[in-house]
């Protein structure tokens, strides 16, 4: 990628010549030159200087095919390197904390088999962030939730999932009657938990947007005490009676052991939430302008199964007695 490329970009991301030049080592009065040059080399204005700094519709043009470039300049890096150093290949897979342990142990022990010298690296973010290393090429592909749609990227949904009400036994019976809780297993309705102390994922991760979208129509308002990305997190406190916790179902593994080894106050119920209809959509993120070797293919295909595999299990019934 040439120089005036490289500036530019830098000076996209700064949105702020000074920073841009600092960080390239260079002059401002170079990265004006660079980005005068290719404003009259393609005939456009890359950059509105007043009464702010910032891309004009053609500078957002250049920085995704730039962005592009540079993708593909490091995927060639990257297979050079390794043919020269006698690897077989290496790629990066972005995946959020809470999924890593119930979907990565599955796919890697069927997956190493028939690949043991690919070397696979994790970037452990939630999607948001992921979206955003995908354009920059810091990662090949993710595994994310609800990903918003970018003409950048290649969008395959795997499974679908869907949230549910988690609480113990304990801290169940004592806000409701025995009556109520038989009934609360075809579905609760969430008005009812107002005072009910609650854990929830921070704010920016894509299942608590959908489960705060979810309360904001209804005008609800949880006592949130605790918060917690981990799901697995989440369910422990769960366990010791401290909170409730709206989980993903296929991130329950925890839940379910749980279940087999502890006392009847300290069971887990797992419950269907009355109207809140959106499903969770598990997708695999690839960029669209990226050919991928054999060996990424395979590992894509050994997770669309292996993903759909665990959603099938993990959406057996939940209810309890």
């Amino acid at each position: 990628m040439k120089t005036g490329y490289e500036i530019f970009l830098i000076t996209a991301e700064e949105k702020n010549i000074s920073r841009a030049a600092e960080r390239a080592f260079v002059t401002q009065q170079c990265v004006s030159d660079h980005i005068k040059r290719l404003e009259k080399e393609y005939g456009v204005q890359l950059f509105e200087r007043r009464p702010k700094f910032k891309l004009t519709p053609a500078g957002e043009v250049m920085l995704q095919n730039v962005r592009n470039i540079q993708i593909l300049e490091k995927r060639m890096n990257s297979d050079l390197k390794d043919m020269a150093h006698g690897e077989v290949g290496k790629f990066t897979l972005g995946i959020s904390t809470s999924r890593a342990p119930v979907i990565l142990p599955a796919v890697l022990s069927h997956y190493h088999e028939a690949f043991p010298k690919v070397k696979i690296s994790f970037c452990i973010e939630d999607t948001q962030v992921l979206e955003e290393r995908l354009l920059r090429g810091d990662i090949d592909l993710f595994i994310g939730v609800n990903t918003d749609p970018n003409p950048e990227f290649c969008i395959q949904t795997i499974a679908l999932d869907e949230i549910v009400l988690v609480i113990s036994s304990e801290l169940l019976h004592s806000y409701f009657r025995v009556e109520e809780i038989k009934m609360m297993q075809k579905g609760v309705d969430m008005e009812r938990f107002c005072d009910v102390p609650f854990t929830l994922s921070f704010k920016t991760g894509k299942v608590n947007r959908v489960i705060q979208e979810y309360l904001n129509d209804r005008k609800l308002q949880l006592k949130v005490m605790y918060n917690i990305s981990d799901s697995e997190t989440q369910i422990l406190l769960c366990a010791e009676g401290i909170c409730a916790s709206l989980c993903p179902k296929m991130l329950l593994t925890t839940a379910y052991r749980h279940n087999l080894t502890c006392s009847e106050n300290k069971k887990l119920y797992m419950l269907p939430i009355n109207h809140l209809d959106r499903k969770l959509h598990i997708d695999l993120v690839t960029h669209s302008h990226m050919s991928q070797p054999m060996y990424v293919r395979v590992f894509i295909e050994t997770l669309r199964k292996e993903v759909a595999e665990i959603s099938k299990r993990n959406f057996l019934a939940i209810g309890q007695d």
